[in-house]
């Protein structure tokens, strides 16, 4: 017997007692700043790549990837809701030497931050230079210095902004651009039944001759490489995920109402009564709710601009490549009206923007859920002590990058592979093992839910190995 009280889940709020999914839309709000985080580079920019190279042919990889993603961040949010524990807390008990797959996936997570923050940067420096018609300034023309000024405005804005201002922008700014960009993609009158055909058969990944005639550089790189950077940008990767869920403590839904990190070894000590159980399954319903919003936000942004890039750029051979990543793809809206160019203007730069303000704080969240499990110091400060240290590191770093690198697609090319591919799979895996050892029967994953979670970790795993060996082979 041990002495440790049996923990009861909390009551029920209304909206959740009850029937009805109307009720449940409350529950979506960590998961707008997941969509809008990953709109501004892996819709806006790789799903339209990804159309006006391939078309339609390789809709199925990009709606099969956010489905994958989608049971990647479920696992891990029904696990924290039901035991108030991160996932990470648990991994570090995996067999071999002390917390070796938290030092794993923290280091390959944590390195990839100033890739994404220099590289977005660029490309949102990129559209500035566009829209103001800088091209041929000396000075104001250079989308680094574009770049950097933003870069300095949204450390500004996240170390002052609270959590409820940013949950509730970045809500706003997914809901306007979903509108826009489905009513584009109608307007444009795609092949459907194309779109029906590349949805549901997959093909593996070729580039159209004329890619390498057209685009040398880009049909120079691996269409397996190539294809990792579309999974590992779209719906974002684990530098996004592990902050997500770290955020989720402050809806404090289940036993999250108590999560205080206790560096235990054994389960959290569940009730096993019926009622209590009852209730905790009903708890899953906010995650599920949240979960499901946020990736279906991110696959409808995916069809979408994949859809557009397919119908609008593929049939002329265009591709968004080098700095011109976004103005080629404001014919999406102008063919329906030609002043609709200042609308594609403004709310490509608010979703940038708002990706870029987005992410400092959710790499905040990450770091701290990374780093607390094996690192005491890390462990015993707040959210708000945390804070300047990331920001510093990700801005500096993401800075340097910035104006020492190549292309905004070859610097996030690694991180995409490495922290949206590869490491995704890893979690999908490791959730398997911490679900079983960790959750009483009946609270388990069902059969659904766990093949779903074997799945997407072997062939996101899969996919991650094989794009790290051609990335590291082309260096």
């Amino acid at each position: 017997m041990t002495d440790t009280p049996l923990r009861r889940f909390p009551e029920l709020p209304r909206s959740l007692a009850g029937g009805g999914l109307l009720p449940l839309l409350r529950f979506f709000g960590p998961g707008a700043i997941i969509a809008s985080v990953t709109i501004g580079s892996g819709e806006t920019v790789f799903a339209s790549r990804g159309g006006a190279i391939f078309g339609t042919a390789l809709l199925w990889c990009f709606i099969g990837g956010g489905v994958m993603k989608f049971v990647q961040v479920y696992s891990a949010a029904r696990f924290i809701t039901l035991t108030g524990e991160h996932p990470m807390e648990r991994w570090r008990l995996l067999p071999g030497p002390s917390g070796w797959a938290v030092w794993v996936l923290a280091v390959l997570t944590i390195a990839c931050f100033p890739l994404w923050l220099s590289g977005l940067p660029k490309m949102l420096g990129g559209l500035v230079v566009w829209i103001g018609g800088l091209e041929d300034v000396e000075v104001w023309g250079d989308a680094r210095l574009w770049g950097t000024l933003f870069v300095l405005a949204a450390i500004t804005l996240t170390m002052v902004q609270s959590y409820g201002a940013l949950e509730r922008m970045q809500t706003i700014i997914v809901g306007v651009l979903l509108c826009l960009i489905l009513a584009a993609t109608f307007a444009s009158q795609p092949d459907w039944l194309a779109v029906v055909h590349g949805s549901v058969v997959p093909v593996v990944p070729h580039y159209p001759a004329w890619v390498a005639d057209k685009y040398p550089v880009v049909a120079a790189r691996s269409a397996w490489i190539e294809m990792g950077v579309y999974l590992g940008a779209i719906g974002g990767g684990s530098q996004d995920y592990f902050g997500y869920i770290g955020l989720l403590r402050e809806k404090r839904w289940g036993l999250m109402a108590d999560s205080s990190s206790t560096m235990a070894t054994a389960p959290v000590p569940i009730a096993e009564d019926d009622e209590n159980l009852e209730r905790g399954r009903r708890w899953l319903r906010a995650p599920l709710a949240d979960s499901v919003g946020s990736f279906a936000c991110v696959v409808l942004f995916t069809m979408a601009f994949m859809i557009l890039g397919a119908t609008l750029l593929h049939p002329s051979h265009i591709v968004p490549s080098g700095l011109q990543l976004l103005s080629v793809q404001a014919d999406f809206l102008t063919n329906m009206h030609p002043k609709l160019l200042y609308v594609y203007q403004m709310g490509v730069f608010t979703a940038f923007f708002g990706t870029i303000m987005g992410a400092y704080e959710l790499y905040v969240r990450t770091t701290h859920e990374c780093l607390r499990p094996v690192v005491a110091r890390v462990r015993e400060m707040s959210i708000s002590q945390l804070r300047p240290w990331v920001v510093c590191y990700c801005g500096i770093g993401g800075v340097l990058i910035m104006w020492l690198g190549g292309n905004p697609v070859q610097i996030v090319t690694p991180a995409a592979i490495f922290g949206g591919v590869l490491t995704c799979g890893l979690w999908c895996l490791l959730m398997v093992w911490t679900d079983r050892r960790f959750l009483p029967p009946q609270l388990r994953m069902g059969k659904l839910l766990l093949v779903l979670n074997i799945a997407s970790g072997l062939f996101l795993t899969g996919w991650g190995i094989r794009g790290v060996f051609d990335f590291v082979g082309a260096l």
